[in-house]
């Protein structure tokens, strides 16, 4: 298992596992994952701003992700120092230490720079994730309004929040 910063030349395998993971239609409340031209774009960002975005890989293939973006780039008039986590990581590869590794890389640091808060959304359906979350500190900070699932599964998500 080798984890390290993602780099411009992992948009493609980045956005092939982003497709995998929401083609579940399990996990993510979007259905439709972004174009790979907003990968690129965003990877781009990472690069010249420095933020905590994280690939995992074991035999040379990328496995998961983990990125934390900050809210400015998320949505306009956000604040830099609040962070928003997402992560993937490929189903034959859950619940092996990947996603805790991925973890432990992206809240470091966002600890060793200017992030005050890290938030994130996940299911309440996904206990294996929110233990991860919990683990790490995170905490409920609200229940959000039920969401329906690319399978078709009507869910709830949480917020939960790491003050690192």
């Amino acid at each position: 298992m080798e984890v390290r910063r993602v780099s411009l030349d992992d948009v493609q395998p980045v956005f092939e596992l982003y497709c995998e993971v929401s083609a579940e239609g399990k996990y993510p409340a979007r259905t439709n994952p972004p174009s790979i031209e907003t990968f690129e774009r965003a990877l781009a960002e990472v690069e010249a701003y420095g933020w905590p975005v994280y690939v995992v890989e074991h035999a040379a293939e990328l496995v998961g992700n983990a990125s934390v973006y900050p809210e400015s780039f998320c949505r306009a008039g956000g604040d830099r120092h609040i962070g928003f986590l997402g992560m993937q990581v490929k189903q034959g590869f859950r619940r092996r230490g990947y996603g805790a590794a991925l973890l432990k890389a992206v809240v470091k640091h966002c600890r060793d720079t200017d992030f005050h808060t890290i938030e994130l959304m996940v299911l309440k359906s996904n206990t294996a994730a929110r233990s991860l979350y919990d683990s790490f500190a995170f905490i409920w900070v609200e229940d959000l309004p039920p969401c329906t699932l690319g399978s078709g599964v009507i869910d709830h998500p949480v917020r939960m929040r790491l003050t690192p």
